[in-house]
C-alpha cells in the first residue's frame, strides 16, 4: 500500500508541476493566453481582472508589472519586448493593462517596456523554479 500511495503523490506532483492539478486555467478565469516564438504570455489586470491573474500566477515564472509613479497602469499602450541573449526579441506585444506574465524557459533574459517615449530595461536570469518580479515605474508626463 505504501508503494501505491508514493507513486499517487508522485503522480499528484507531476501534475502540480504541469498547472493541471490546480484546475484553474487561463479560460475558465476569463484569460487569453497569447504565444509568440514558443512562449506563453497574457496580459491584463484591469479592474476585476486582476483576481484571475492572482489564480494563474503559478502557471507564469516572470511577473511584469506596470505603473506611472507608482500608480498601476489604466490603459493600454506599454509596449513589452522580452529578449533572449543574442539580443532577438521572442515576444513584442503591446501590454493590455498594469500585468504582463509570460513564461520563458530558464535562462538570461533582457524584459523592455516602452511608453510614451520612456523605455525601461532589465536583464534578469531565471532559473529553476524561481519567480521573478519585474517592476517598471514610468515618470509621469506633465
Amino acid at each position: 500500500m505504501t508503494h501505491l500511495l508514493k507513486f499517487l503523490c508522485l503522480v499528484w506532483l507531476v501534475l502540480v508541476e504541469a498547472g493541471v492539478a490546480n484546475g484553474v486555467d487561463e479560460a475558465a478565469v476569463g484569460l487569453k493566453v497569447r504565444r509568440q516564438s514558443g512562449i506563453n504570455y497574457v496580459t491584463g489586470g484591469l479592474g476585476e481582472e486582476a483576481k484571475a491573474f492572482s489564480e494563474i500566477a503559478g502557471r507564469y515564472p516572470v511577473h511584469i508589472r506596470l505603473s506611472v509613479g507608482g500608480v498601476p497602469l489604466q490603459d493600454k499602450g506599454t509596449r513589452i519586448r522580452v529578449l533572449d541573449v543574442k539580443g532577438d526579441a521572442l515576444v513584442d506585444a503591446e501590454a493590455e493593462g498594469p500585468l504582463f506574465f509570460v513564461n520563458p524557459s530558464s535562462g538570461r533574459w533582457t524584459f523592455e517596456a516602452e511608453r510614451g517615449g520612456q523605455k525601461l530595461v532589465q536583464t534578469k536570469d531565471l532559473t529553476g523554479r524561481r519567480y521573478l518580479d519585474i517592476n517598471f515605474d514610468f515618470v509621469p508626463s506633465d
